[in-house]
């Protein structure tokens, strides 16, 4: 995927919540890198992952989401 900022390629990956109360990383498959340690986005996540994009070039994610349904 380009990036739609820089046109760079995008590296697909993953934003996990590494415990509880410990903050949010991006993974892919050849680093780690912390993002945020705000406990109130952590446990929004509780574990789970949410696949996306990262641009090493202009430091952005793109990520997917799909609405709940009301």
């Amino acid at each position: 995927m380009k990036c739609p900022y820089c046109e760079n390629e995008m590296i697909s990956g993953k934003i996990c919540s590494i415990s509880r109360n410990s903050g949010l990383v991006w993974k892919d498959t050849e680093e780690q890198i912390r993002l945020n340690d705000e406990p109130k986005l952590v446990a929004r996540i509780n574990g789970d992952r949410i696949s996306g994009y990262i641009c090493k070039n202009c430091n952005k994610i793109i990520v997917d989401y799909f609405p709940c349904n009301k």
